[in-house]
């Protein structure tokens, strides 16, 4: 319960702050008008709603003109983040606002100044300060500060304007053939948005597009994916410690009541009745544990939040009804399939058990009831995690754990075999002895043991590790600006410019239109992307080459047949030729490999070569593109060809101009080029953008500061939550551990006397004990780090999509931490039967 609702907790506060670059909790897009149907049951089912209409148009101001995407909102919009609008562009003061007012218009700075319009008469309120949209004349009463869901398209046009929706029939711009987008944004309760989205999966037409945050709504989409993964994970990790806990729990309830059962038969009692006590028992047992693990849990998490409240988000929900659900059905589920198979073979203990103690002691290690109890937990997984991916590694790791400790157990027989007969009269002989005497039971103890260790050190590692790596993407001075459209005969001055304020940008990369046409001899098929309505709301009319680009590039369109069950010979001809990217590309060159390039094969730009191209791995994979290739590209009327020298991987992740194709200065440095870079810009130089803008009205800055810092909250939130569940996992595996010990004192009991009877001393057998436990827990722990390392494996592989790199820590921690904690444990638990005198430990074991 307290592991769940804490992950449940911080990651809806995530995505709820995250929305903001939604500026809602959904939207629905399409290039055509979609009707009031959606509106009226979004209202129905209690969600705000809010309508865009994006479209392009020729912006006048006196004698200037400049082309701009009309942005038209209604006036609650934004529905999630803020939108921040200044009249004073000398200063930093900004002013929180909803959408315009009818007749008035925000325009963003690099607009204000490509207009020519004055910063004084906004700063007056002037009402000469006016802009043109086809026949409509409106009030400038604002320059855009901050957009929520502003475009952070590197090759966006960045000339914006926000206007009133009930102002749009009057520009008249809108005509039949236009080309528009249409937005419908909502926000609400999860509730009432989970049905929402349930209702709306069927009214969908094809050229309509439903998103949420985590669908594409923004750059951050990756970030969020990875995080939610992370909190996934932990509270996975939370439901097998709660399993074993319920498992290592059955075993002791089945062991303790032998006994009781037998005595009961021996009074008459029949089977039947023996059921209905057990099983009523068990029910009452199992609904009053989640009863009070519930209440506890919901403390224990409160304590943890209010803990570490300050690296946590400002405004957490407040415990929904999963982390609830999740732990009823993990309790009773546990309780019920680890108990019965135990209760099934409980119920068949003899009464001749009362004389033979020894009857039914094989009660705990029934194959059947292990399997059952595996394939339980591996549902839970499923159920919580609904990530096929995950269930899959955390069965792997389960059976990997199973083998190794079959492993390990039959090496412990054999080394306590040839050891104990080498060692005399000592606490290590007695201890080989006992490891030698209960093997199955040490096995059975060793699945505990492991998979407490296990979980312990898959979370370290993903606290100090794989988190740290995550942060390492984003070090201090990540870029958080871009500079676009630098015209050829400005750069100097620009980077003058730059150089002025301290900033060194790492390169400025020229920027050339171009299409793939050939590779080899060998001409691709041409065929334009499905248009979806949604660039010209992303602020531009051509794709940037970020993840959103890349993706769309993997959309391969299929030939389609003429009706008739044949083909067409013009049709077969374009099955057997390569299909291309469908679009013009960003093409750039550079002498120097970018930082966050890595080359996979080839080599970089060698001398000697010619015209050279290096293409990305993607692609590269995607258009079967090889090592010393010929590719021609059309740029304008022109014709390209260059050898493919390189292969690079590219960090999507990266706050960094990014390409698919980077070609050699001798092949594109004739064709004319705008230029981009990235820079830092520490936060008290901001203003100075404005004067950038105002000399160089032609420039697009693009801000990705809050952006950035969302990324950065968001891992710093998830690894608070981390660090919580490694908290509340240390304490849980704690009292598994205790369990798993306890389970087996009534045989150390047992033993005790009998060494006490013969003259051991206290000390001797404590010794014994400890060793025992050290051996077990060194053990573990060995096997533990070798399956946590595995599934850190799968894990950074397969779902967070990260680099892997051995965690050799863990081979150290693992073992070091399990003799350490098993001995502790151990000893500690038995310590009180070192206390008594034979005596009383006849009399107690009576």
């Amino acid at each position: 319960m307290a592991l769940s609702s804490v992950t449940d907790r911080v990651d809806k506060a995530i995505m709820s702050k995250s929305a903001a670059f939604l500026a809602a909790d959904r939207d629905l897009s399409s290039a055509h008008p979609m009707g009031d149907q959606f509106i009226t049951k979004a209202t129905e089912l209690n969600l705000a709603t809010d309508q865009h209409i994006y479209f392009s148009s020729m912006a006048f101001a006196g004698d200037q003109m400049n082309i701009a995407v009309i942005k038209a909102v209604s006036p609650t919009y934004p529905l999630r983040g803020q939108l921040f609008v200044t009249t004073d562009l000398s200063t930093n003061n900004k002013i929180e606002k909803h959408g315009p007012k009818t007749g008035e218009a925000w325009l963003t700075k690099r607009l204000f100044y490509a207009l020519n319009l004055d910063p004084a008469a906004l700063k007056n309120m002037s009402s000469t300060l006016k802009v043109d949209v086809g026949e409509l004349t409106l009030q400038v009463t604002g320059v855009i500060d901050a957009e929520p869901d502003a475009p952070f398209e590197v090759f966006s046009s960045g000339t914006r304007i926000i206007m009133n929706i009930e102002d749009v029939p009057a520009t008249k711009v809108i005509q039949p053939g236009s080309r528009i987008s249409y937005v419908n944004l909502f926000a609400g309760d999860e509730a009432d948005l989970s049905d929402f989205d349930v209702w709306i999966k069927d009214k969908l037409k094809e050229n309509q597009r439903f998103r949420n945050v985590k669908e594409g709504a923004s750059n951050i989409t990756a970030s969020l994916e990875r995080a939610e993964s992370f909190l996934m994970l932990a509270g996975v990790l939370g439901v097998l410690l709660a399993a074993t806990a319920v498992a290592v729990a059955t075993k002791l309830y089945s062991q303790r009541h032998l006994d009781s059962i037998a005595i009961v038969k021996t009074l008459g009692a029949s089977l039947n009745q023996v059921k209905v006590i057990y099983l009523f028992q068990l029910v009452l047992i199992a609904v009053s544990s989640v009863a009070i693990g519930i209440i506890f849990g919901a403390i224990m998490q409160q304590g943890a939040v209010s803990a570490m409240a300050a690296y946590l988000p400002d405004e957490l929900p407040s415990i929904g009804l999963k982390p609830v659900i999740m732990a009823m059905i993990t309790g009773l589920v546990c309780a019920f399939m680890f108990s019965i198979p135990s209760l099934l073979k409980l119920f068949s203990v003899p009464p001749l058990r009362v004389l033979r103690r020894n009857l039914g002691d094989d009660i705990a290690t029934s194959i059947s009831a292990r399997i059952l109890m595996a394939l339980t937990t591996i549902l839970l997984v499923w159920i919580y995690s609904q990530n096929i991916q995950i269930t899959l590694i955390i069965g792997v790791a389960g059976i990997i754990l199973v083998v190794l400790i079959l492993v390990f157990t039959r090496l412990m027989l054999y080394f306590s075999r040839k050891i104990g007969n080498s060692v005399g009269g000592s606490a290590v002989k007695i201890a080989l002895a006992s490891l030698k005497r209960r093997v199955k039971e040490n096995a059975a103890q060793m699945i505990g043991f492991t998979l407490a260790i296990m979980l312990i050190l898959i979370l370290y590692s993903l606290e100090n590790s794989i988190i740290q790596e995550w942060q390492e993407q984003l070090p201090e001075g990540t870029p958080n600006h871009f500079v676009i459209n630098i015209a050829q005969h400005e750069l100097d001055d620009v980077k003058q410019e730059l150089s002025n304020q301290g900033l060194e940008p790492e390169q400025y990369y020229p920027i050339i239109r171009g299409r793939l046409t050939h590779i080899n001899d060998e001409k691709l098929v041409q065929k334009k992307q499905e248009e979806t309505g949604s660039k010209l709301r992303d602020g531009s009319e051509t794709e940037n080459n970020t993840q959103q680009a890349q993706a769309a590039t993997e959309s391969i369109p299929k030939s389609q047949n003429n009706g008739s069950g044949e083909q067409t010979e013009n049709e077969e001809s374009e099955q057997k030729q390569r299909n291309g990217i469908g679009r013009e590309l960003n093409l750039t060159f550079s002498d120097e490999m970018a930082k966050n390039n890595v080359l996979l094969s080839g080599e970089w730009m060698p001398e000697g070569k010619g015209p050279q191209v290096s293409v990305e791995e993607g692609v590269a994979e995607r258009m079967q593109i090889k090592l010393g290739d010929n590719l021609t590209f059309l740029i304008g009327a022109r014709e390209v060809s260059a050898q493919v020298t390189s292969i690079r991987e590219v960090d999507w992740n990266s706050f960094q101009p990014n390409f698919f194709m980077i070609f050699s200065h001798d092949v594109l440095s004739d064709f004319p080029a705008t230029f981009i870079t990235s820079f830092y810009l520490p936060t008290e130089k901001k203003l100075w953008l404005n004067d950038l803008l105002h000399d160089y009205p032609t420039l697009s800055v693009i801000d990705v500061e809050a952006m950035l810092n969302q990324i950065q909250q968001t891992i710093a939130q998830v690894a608070v939550a981390i660090r919580i569940v490694l908290i509340v996992v240390v304490f849980a595996a704690t009292l598994v551990l205790l369990a798993q010990v306890q389970s087996s004192l009534d045989e150390r009991r047992r033993e005790t006397v009998i060494f006490r009877t013969l003259g051991a001393k206290g000390s001797l057998i404590q010794s014994a004990i400890i060793i025992e436990f050290l051996s077990l827990g060194a053990i573990a722990g060995i096997i533990a780090a070798t399956v946590a390392d595995f599934s850190l494996f799968l894990l950074q592989w397969r779902i967070f999509e990260m680099s892997w790199s051995l965690h050799w820590e863990l081979w150290l921690i693992g073992p070091a931490i399990g003799a350490g904690f098993v001995a502790t444990v151990g000893a500690l638990s038995t310590r009180s039967l070192m206390k008594m005198s034979p005596n009383e430990l006849i009399r107690h074991l009576s």
